[in-house]
């Protein structure tokens, strides 16, 4: 009898049904967290379940952007006081290549990245201190290699694919904002912006779900609902009182439910940290009290948490729109990724 009581128990606990029969921690999947640290010109990794800096890789002059290519392998790194992208290799952990981008002239440096949805291109503008004309180089993340370049006009601040993955929009701080054939690199036209506002323009981000974009545009609290497909303007919305500020660089989480946006203040009513976007219905929700944010906001891939990098790493649970925890890296934070392993 006990023979046939101890067998019955170990199937159960096969099946699922006993509390013991749970799997082993050892096979789940956690979250490591990439954040850039600007000012050391190091790549920190972050295990975010125990709280701890895990490794320091040693990257490029002072490193801004980073994108992940498409399976997660490699992370591409912007060094923006150099004319270079480094590739970590997230199984290595260490820089497996460094790009040169093949500029010709002086004072121009990395700047601004983004991706296709498909992580199988990475777009690199350049960057200056002045108001000279730019570029913009393509990166096909499978061959490693950069495979395109374009003219891209002056003082680039943010560029973003629209989530077909066939245009590329390009903000030219203060100008206006481009649109580019992301295969053929082709110039397609212009958004229109708000009136009286171009010379504000700032950040921008693509909806990765919907033909959706948003524009801010600095002090004038304002953010401009573009239609990615027809390039027009569909909605205008202005900062509720007391998230006012100076807005700029924007993210979506994956979902496409929230859109993120950097907010400075100007005076001391208003507030350091990031705007909440409610995508469907184009409405500020709530204001996440940060402290200054320089480009850091990622939301996980199960869309559950985003993390903010500001004067510490520091993330939010999505489902409450609440601060959960903090790590202090003790320098200064600019882009972050997130890799599930």
């Amino acid at each position: 009898m006990k023979s046939i009581a101890t067998s019955a128990l170990l199937v159960l606990a096969i099946a699922g049904i006993l509390p013991f029969a749970a799997p082993q921690k050892a096979n789940a999947q956690k979250q490591i967290i990439y954040a850039v640290l600007h000012d050391e010109g190091n790549l920190a990794i972050v295990d975010p379940a125990s709280g701890k800096l895990v490794q320091r890789i040693q990257v490029g002059r002072a490193p801004d952007c980073i994108m992940p290519n498409a399976d997660n392998s490699k992370l591409y790194i912007s060094n923006t006081g150099e004319i270079t992208v480094s590739i970590v290799s997230v199984a290595d952990a260490k820089v497996s290549q460094v790009l040169r981008l093949p500029v010709n002239r002086r004072n121009i440096y990395a700047g601004p990245m983004t991706r296709t949805p498909d992580g199988a291109t990475i777009f690199v503008a350049e960057r200056a201190d002045g108001d000279e004309a730019l570029r913009i180089y393509a990166i096909d993340t499978k061959k490693e290699l950069i495979t395109g370049q374009f003219d891209a006009g002056a003082s680039i601040s943010a560029l973003s694919v629209s989530s077909d993955g066939k245009k590329l929009f390009v903000v030219n701080k203060g100008k206006g904002v481009k649109i580019f054939d992301a295969a053929t690199y082709q110039e397609l036209g212009a958004v229109e912006p708000l009136k009286g506002l171009a010379d504000n323009i700032t950040g921008m981000a693509c909806s990765p779900v919907a033909p959706k974009a948003y524009i801010s545009y600095g002090p004038k609290n304002h953010v401009q609902v573009v239609n990615t497909d027809t390039y027009k303007t569909t909605g205008d919305v202005a900062m509720p009182k007391y998230k006012t500020g100076a807005q700029g660089d924007i993210s979506f989480s994956g979902d496409g439910r929230y859109a993120f946006i950097i907010n400075r203040k100007v005076d001391l009513k208003e507030i350091d940290g990031i705007n909440v976007m409610d995508a469907a219905k184009d409405e500020i929700i709530k204001i996440f009290n940060s402290g200054i944010v320089q480009r850091g906001i990622i939301v996980a891939p199960d869309n559950n948490t985003c993390y903010i990098a500001a004067d510490e790493l520091k993330w939010y649970n999505l489902a409450k729109l609440e601060h959960q925890r903090s790590i202090n890296l003790r320098t200064t934070v600019h882009g972050i990724a997130v890799i599930v392993k």
